[in-house]
C-alpha cells in the first residue's frame, strides 16, 4: 500500500473515531468501566484492520458504530438497573 493511501485512510478513522467518540459521551480514564477497555481494544484492532486496507472503511465504520452504541445501551440499562 501506498504512503497516500494510508494517510488518507489514517485520516479519515481518526476524524471518524473522534466524531464518534464525541457524540458517545467524554469519559476519562478513571471513570472507565472494564466494558470501555475492552471497547477500546477493539476499536484499536479495527483501526489496524482498515489502515492497512485488510478491510473496507465502511464495514469499519458500521462495526464502530455498533460497539460504540452498544456500549452506550449498556450504559444506559445500568443506569436504569440502579
Amino acid at each position: 500500500m501506498e504512503p497516500w493511501g494510508i494517510t488518507v485512510r489514517a485520516l479519515a478513522t481518526f476524524i471518524f473515531l473522534m466524531a464518534l467518540l464525541r457524540v458517545s459521551g467524554k469519559r476519562t480514564i478513571y471513570q472507565s468501566s472494564a466494558f470501555d477497555f475492552v471497547l477500546a481494544l477493539v476499536l484499536g484492532d479495527l483501526v489496524d484492520n482498515v489502515l492497512f486496507d485488510k478491510s473496507p472503511f465502511a464495514q469499519f465504520a458500521v462495526a464502530s458504530i455498533v460497539l460504540v452504541g452498544s456500549r452506550f445501551l449498556v450504559t444506559l440499562h445500568k443506569g436504569r438497573a440502579n
